[in-house]
């Protein structure tokens, strides 16, 4: 097995994703500098300041050999500087995989100094760092990431820390080291979105995010970009982005707009119209939309209105807008009296899901991506849903999950949705059953307030809900009922409804669903696994099955 050498800036976090990741992967941990230590019989400030620079780069050429040759499979965390003698890096690459934390020297610097705040807190020394000694430490970690910089970049892996836990740091790299060790060749995987001179292209793309200037330089679009995304996505993503479009020749421009679902208003939409008015955003000048539902919604309807249309690129981040949302060209805002009653239909020139990014969500948004992914199977796909039951351990685990299954998964997600719109594209027709189990799930989400409730959370109970129905109507058997609700159950999704909310409320909101005609529900009721029916359903069953799943269950 292969070592796991961390390289990066002092302050990136070595020694704690280290010790994190060592645990994770169930290998050793060797840190350098407390072999050096051990090893010379003195702190590393000591041997700075008695033998200087050349002396300390010697010790630590000696001992990174020997780490390699202690333990097969270790994970290895280096300093700063390990980089700098050509023989450390050869080999390194010679044994083992180099992951490059990447951090800005500010973040840097300002972990720095807590590790002495707390050490001083604790009783303890601070830590001396001889090269960070000097009236202007940021400066000398600027001077110092500009030096090594092309050195780290030699990583085989780049893992940006900015904004992210070391928890999440661990994540993203187990994930990444998945993807080596499995036999996929990382290429992209396509779907064209064939609906004529709104065509365009769906990509899925492990890392794909960081190429991302490269798929807007084949759009040919001018060099002005308004990106728009949420507040718990920008201190993730943001600053690497701008660093990626401006090395491109882009110029881009950043709107962060509140996370959750409240901001799909119209307060939000005219803050949006008010920025671009500002920023005299012309016609021909792309809009991006980097977050999850909520933001590819709000700035799906802004590109589509504004100017009468501008053009829009979705930047899907949550697993549920990655399979369904960013997909299909829907695109709106809620009314106090419904979820998605103000919208339109405008595609975007390119949809871009990076499944690495899914590994810094908190658990519960990224659990209620997986009710979507169950609606494919129950709607469309048997063979999806059987998938998913066979590997629902890892799925739900996803910390281990295989890459290359996730990015399959997804991908197959977006071929059905795609298929289903282009045969039925404003949804006149088939493309009603993409909206299986949401009748009651927005409902659920309308009384209860926005944001008591996920999404996927309200799908997945209106999945169970819908499955009841059928099956009291004699159209759907109970096994078959039963395998849905357990597969939701082993992903974490609920099936059981706990809450305040009485029946009556939602069988008034169900009215305003947008598939009702001649005032009349056309429910999407399952018949068996991989196959659905949309059907007015008769309104005493509809009223008992709903009072039942909403009563007593408080």
């Amino acid at each position: 097995m292969q070592h796991v050498f961390l390289i990066g800036l002092s302050g990136s976090g070595k020694s704690t994703v280290g010790s994190l990741l060592a645990q994770k992967l169930g290998k050793p941990l060797l840190d350098i500098d407390m072999l050096i230590e051990e090893e010379c019989g003195e702190r590393i400030p000591t041997i700075f300041t008695r033998y200087g620079e050349d002396y300390f780069r010697t010790c630590e050429s000696r001992v990174l050999l020997k780490a390699t040759q202690m333990a097969q499979g270790a994970v290895i965390a280096t300093g700063g500087g390990v980089v700098v003698r050509s023989e450390n890096r050869a080999l390194m690459k010679a044994s083992g995989i180099r992951v490059f934390l990447h951090v800005e020297p500010e973040v840097a610097l300002v972990r720095l100094q807590e590790q002495q705040r707390m050490a001083q807190v604790h009783g303890n020394k601070p830590e001396e760092r001889p090269l960070l000694s000097g009236p202007d430490p940021l400066a000398r970690l600027q001077q110092l990431l500009a030096i090594r910089m092309p050195w780290y970049e030699e990583a085989e892996l780049v893992c940006r820390t900015q904004g992210k836990s070391a928890e999440q740091v661990v994540q993203e790299i187990v994930a990444m080291l998945n993807k080596i060790d499995e036999s996929a060749d990382g290429a992209p995987m396509v779907r064209r979105v064939q609906l004529g001179p709104d065509s365009y292209d769906a990509i899925v793309e492990w890392g794909g995010i960081g190429r991302l200037a490269t798929y807007l330089k084949r759009l040919q679009l001018p060099p002005r970009i308004f990106m728009v995304t949420d507040s718990n996505i920008h201190d993730l993503y943001v600053p690497g982005l701008i660093t990626q479009l401006t090395d491109a020749g882009f110029e881009p421009h950043v709107y962060t707009i509140p996370a959750g679902e409240a901001s799909k208003s119209q307060q939000q939409l005219n803050a949006l119209y008010d920025w671009l008015i500002e920023q005299y955003a012309e016609r021909r000048e792309a809009i991006i939309a980097l977050g999850g539902g909520v933001v590819g919604d709000l700035v799906g309807y802004v590109a589509a209105t504004y100017l009468r249309g501008v053009p829009l690129v979705q930047i899907p981040t949550s697993l549920l807008a990655q399979v369904d949302s960013a997909i299909g060209g829907k695109c709106g805002i809620n009314h106090p009296k419904g979820k998605n009653l103000i919208g339109a239909f405008y595609h975007p020139r390119l949809m871009l899901a990076d499944p690495a990014v899914l590994l810094t969500l908190p658990a519960r948004q990224r659990i209620e991506g997986w009710a979507e992914i169950v609606k494919y199977g129950i709607i469309l796909d048997a063979e999806l849903f059987a998938l998913l039951e066979k590997h629902v351990d890892v799925l739900h685990d996803f910390n281990h999950s295989p890459t290359a299954l996730l990015c399959q998964i997804i991908a197959r997600c977006i071929d059905l949705k795609v298929t289903v719109i282009e045969e039925d594209e404003r949804e006149q027709g088939r493309r009603a059953i993409l909206n299986y189990g949401h009748t009651i799930g927005h409902a659920l989400e309308n009384v209860s307030g926005y944001g008591e409730w996920l999404h996927g959370e309200a799908v997945s109970l209106g999945m169970v809900a819908a499955a009841q129905l059928a099956q009291e109507a004699g159209m759907f058997s109970a096994a078959e009922a039963i395998r849905q609700n357990t597969l939701l159950a082993k992903l974490g999704l609920p099936t059981a409804y706990r809450g305040d909310v009485q029946a009556r409320d939602i069988l008034a909101k169900i009215q305003l669903d947008k598939k009702v005609v001649g005032k009349r529900v056309r429910w999407v009721m399952p018949r068996h696994i991989g196959e659905v029916v949309v059907t007015p359903m008769p309104d005493e069953i509809v009223q008992r099955v709903v009072t039942t799943f909403f009563a007593e269950k408080r």
